[in-house]
């Protein structure tokens, strides 16, 4: 069951999970508002979510994919389509087109800048038209027209906790590695994820009835 926790709680128990104190405060009354109106039946959803928001996310720093990078870099992450420094350069420190360059044309992105316009955003990187349509569908928010929607805490609480009802099956639950393939599509951040997953766990357990 999804524990209905006061916004103090939350703050404390994000903190506990190695939040820093200024980000936990400003999350605890989003996180206790959002996770109060769910209804998750099975307890490890709460932890395993839990810890893969706050990797995916920086520890709560982060709502919008970071995609300034210098050329060296953009010939490590995406080396099929950057092969030399030469072909990298024109997207060195230009998120915009670079967004564009590595989005374009996939994952629903087909109009001029799309893949710009719905690059990773949210707690769980929200990326490209047809998962902004996903998270559409299954939130009620406009978030077709208004994907920034995805940079504030409420909203992109809301998104995530919606992609991850739909999109982790409970069968997954309890196996960091199967979760994290789910979330990430790889086993990237796996030594954190786990850390975080047992210090939620942790955490959530000192709210428990006596």
């Amino acid at each position: 069951m999804t524990r209905h926790l006061s916004a103090e709680q939350w703050a404390d128990t994000l903190i506990d999970c190695g939040v820093r104190t200024s980000t936990a405060d400003d999350w605890a009354e989003p996180f206790a508002n959002v996770m109060s109106a769910l209804h998750w039946s099975d307890a490890r959803d709460l932890p395993n979510f839990l810890a893969q928001v706050l990797h995916e996310s920086g520890m709560l720093q982060r709502l919008e994919e970071g995609l300034s990078y210098s050329a060296e870099r953009l010939t490590q992450v995406w080396p099929r389509r950057f092969p030399t420094l030469a072909s990298a350069m024109p997207y060195a420190r230009n998120p915009r087109a670079l967004a564009n360059r590595v989005y374009g044309g996939r994952m629903g992105n087909s109009a001029p800048d799309e893949g710009w316009r719905y690059r990773g955003r949210g707690l769980i990187q929200i990326t490209g038209r047809d998962n902004y349509a996903l998270a559409e569908q299954l939130t009620g928010m406009r978030l077709l027209d208004v994907p920034e929607l995805l940079c504030e805490p409420e909203p992109a609480l809301i998104a995530s906790a919606a992609w991850w009802e739909h999109s982790v099956p409970d069968t997954a639950l309890g196996d960091v590695r199967r979760v994290t393939r789910y979330v990430n599509g790889g086993d990237n951040g796996l030594a954190h994820r786990q850390q975080l997953t047992e210090r939620a766990i942790e955490a959530l357990q000192s709210w428990e009835p006596a």
